[in-house]
């Protein structure tokens, strides 16, 4: 079903007129940069807008507009802006120097940290970033095995490392690296796994599907899918970058997993570039520096001090209880959304688990890696919850932190609902 949007001019120039700096500093920063942006999530037609300042769950632009922010910078916050527990410590640490060749007391506390959180931690390794992490995890895994191809979903986003960009926009499998496997398809994989039998490294995945389009797996698809790589002789890796929210040891405890390979990233770092992979110490292990046939792991900011400290201090305040809260949150303005899109006429499918939701406008199934429904739709809403202050993801992707509160969740219901309205023929 192909929804006509009544007047998407009206919305655009509504959102052109509030936006006169963005759209100034926007040109200018294409001269320098392609598009305007070294990033290309957040992108947006005619223009994303340029912040300038956060404090909590708001954003301000630099036309001084503000905004309840739900896209928490692409989820790598989860105590949303300038928190102050991690101002403290790091204003207090500063003056200390924070980069030096060798180890740290916050390193060691936050891998101490992270072992006693996550049941499947034995061994950490530092990065800088969820993509060096996802580079590290399959690099381990293909050096324990001896096997050369890593499995994966199609659609699956794990950063910008070559060989986990398979099934990304239209791209295929490729050659000696990676095959590719449907989320919620357990044949699938099992296919791949018959047809390349002690060839496979890994399987690896996120839990729950977020870039491109929301999918959110089927109740037993992921403790299957590791009973399936283990029969076969392959590792189970976990993504768990984006979804370490969904509760209190991450995926693996929701859904009662227990992978070989865990690689973080996201809001590890409280706000600074920072990552992590994990799992048993004899896969881990194969970094020591001790042994002779050492893998080598290098890399001038890993563990850094300043990530280390806002690391820790970021899980330290991610309680169980902030996490149920976020999740509550989520539901009623789940239930908000399906209530209004009901009362207006407008297809809608919302895929959400715990904090984080798609919101797309359609009545069909959705699979990962395909195309957004109704993207002219799409478009004008994402334009109308802007104009009515709300700063979300691109293609409807909306994820909470625990700097929202009640109110702020009535602010948001009101906001949504309203560009429902606005958008709905």
């Amino acid at each position: 079903m192909t929804i006509k949007v009544d007047n998407p001019v009206a919305v655009e120039t509504e959102f052109r007129k509030r936006t006169p700096k963005s759209a100034e500093l926007m040109e200018r920063s294409a001269h320098s940069m392609p598009g305007g942006l070294t990033r290309g999530f957040g992108f947006h037609w005619p223009y994303p807008v340029v912040l300038d300042r956060g404090e909590g769950c708001y954003l301000w632009d630099v036309d001084g507009n503000r905004y309840i922010d739900l896209a928490s910078n692409g989820l790598a916050l989860i105590h949303g802006h300038a928190f102050g527990p991690i101002i403290d410590a790091l204003a207090a640490r500063l003056p200390q120097s924070w980069a030096w060749l060798g180890t740290s007391l916050p390193q060691i506390e936050f891998a101490e940290a992270l072992c006693r959180r996550l049941a499947n931690f034995e061994r950490v390794l530092f990065t800088n970033s969820g993509t060096e992490s996802g580079m590290l995890a399959v690099k381990l895994a293909r050096r324990f095995t001896g096997r050369p191809l890593i499995l994966k979903l199609r659609g699956g986003y794990h950063g910008s490392y070559s060989d986990l960009e398979a099934g990304l926009e239209g791209r295929g499998e490729i050659e000696g690296h990676t095959l590719l496997a449907e989320f919620n398809d357990l044949g699938s994989f099992e296919e791949k796994l018959e047809q390349n039998r002690e060839q496979v490294a890994a399987v690896l995945v996120e839990p729950v599907m977020y870039t491109g389009v929301v999918m959110v797996p089927e109740p037993d698809f992921l403790s299957r899918l590791q009973a399936l790589a283990r029969q076969h002789g392959a590792l189970f890796i976990l993504d768990d970058c984006l979804m370490l929210r969904l509760a209190y040891g991450g995926s693996a405890e929701k859904w009662n997993l227990s992978p070989d390979i865990t690689f973080l990233g996201k809001f590890l770092g409280g706000g600074t570039p920072l990552g992590a992979t994990g799992g048993r110490a004899e896969i881990i292990g194969l970094a020591d520096p001790r042994r002779p046939d050492v893998m080598y792991h290098g890399g001038s900011y890993n563990g850094n001090v300043l990530g280390c400290l806002a690391g820790r201090i970021t899980l330290d305040h991610l309680t169980r209880q902030q996490i149920a809260h976020m999740d509550a949150l989520m539901l009623k303005l789940r239930t908000a959304l399906e209530e209004k899109a009901a009362q207006v006429h407008l297809p809608l499918t919302l895929q959400q688990t715990g904090s984080v939701m798609g919101i797309y406008f359609t009545d069909k199934p959705l699979r990962a890696g395909t195309i957004l429904p109704n993207e002219e739709l799409a478009q004008a809403f994402l334009l109308a919850c802007i104009n009515n202050g709300i700063h979300m993801g691109p293609g409807g992707m909306v994820a909470l932190t625990t700097a929202i509160r009640e109110a702020e969740m009535a602010e948001v219901i009101a906001a949504m609902t309203n560009a429902m309205e606005r958008v709905a023929s």
